[in-house]
């Protein structure tokens, strides 16, 4: 009996020592400590004046250190004394050893008016005194135009449909001003196939924008278990689809109408996943 409780102890002993050494917290190296953007992408429109970029110490208590950076000419649009200026042009931020934040300043020069599509300026941290960078040390910032020629169209818009009414937005093309995008317009669709497809939706805008002409079918890259891919269509009130025909969205007093027609996500030899009936567009 005796023997049995002083096995038990031991045991128990054991578990004691292997649970303290479980319970052990990471003890964070100084060594480690680094430096890096808050985020890799941030954006202003152009009359947004002095904006701040935060750059953050990742370390166990604040520092006072500083770090250079640099604008990458090379990869960024913005040209600076044309689109912006940097507030220090020291190129150099300094953390004042109490705070685990200090800021990049820029000045965005307002070139409202004159359509100058949207500029990008990429910085690069270059060097820190005494830490590490951490791996976010580019960001992007992208000074928004605000005299886009079809900025009158773009934005918010409530779609009806007669049964559904969801918010949409029609959204400005990368390069190309007299096409727009509808990414969300067949949002159920894209709930359907996943997030790691990423159909694009576009509108050929006439140069009075009083159309938008919608090339269809559109593909969604999503094959379907018997073979056939899902695309994206037009329809009528009857969710009937056409196989090689586009869609027309003529304007209105308040947006955009469909006519007569609407859209359906479609699979051959399978059925519908998603349409709309002909539908109205209403500015937010």
């Amino acid at each position: 009996m005796k023997k049995y409780q002083i096995i038990l102890a031991i045991a128990a002993g054991a578990m004691l020592v292997s649970c303290k050494g479980l319970n052990k917290l990471p003890v964070f190296n100084p060594d480690d400590s680094y430096v890096s953007f808050e985020k890799a992408a941030l954006s202003a429109t152009e009359d947004a004046g002095r904006v701040s970029i935060p750059v953050s110490l990742a370390c166990l208590d604040p520092i006072a250190t500083t770090v250079t950076y640099a604008v990458d000419v090379e990869n960024s649009t913005a040209v600076e004394g044309t689109n912006f200026n940097l507030v220090d042009p020291s190129a150099v931020v300094a953390f004042n050893g109490k705070d685990r934040t200090a800021y990049i300043e820029l000045d965005i020069i307002n070139q409202e008016g004159v359509f100058t599509g949207d500029k990008k300026i990429v910085l690069n941290l270059k060097q820190a005194n005494g830490i590490n960078l951490g791996a976010e040390s580019t960001c992007t910032f992208t000074i928004n135009d605000l005299d886009h020629p079809l900025a009158a169209i773009l934005g918010e818009y409530t779609l009806a449909d007669g049964s559904v009414s969801k918010t949409i937005t029609i959204e400005k093309d990368a390069t190309d001003v007299t096409v727009v995008h509808f990414p969300d317009i067949m949002s159920g669709t894209k709930s359907f196939i996943g997030s790691q497809y990423d159909f694009d939706i576009v509108g050929q805008v006439s140069d009075d924008m009083s159309t938008i002409i919608i090339p269809l079918p559109v593909p969604t890259g999503y094959t379907y278990s018997n073979g056939q891919p899902l695309q994206i269509y037009r329809g009528d009130a009857d969710a009937v689809y056409y196989e090689g025909a586009s869609i027309t969205l003529t304007a209105t007093n308040t947006g955009f109408s469909s006519g007569e027609f609407g859209l359906v996500a479609f699979i051959r030899n399978a059925g519908y996943v998603e349409w709309i009936d002909p539908f109205t567009l209403t500015k937010k």
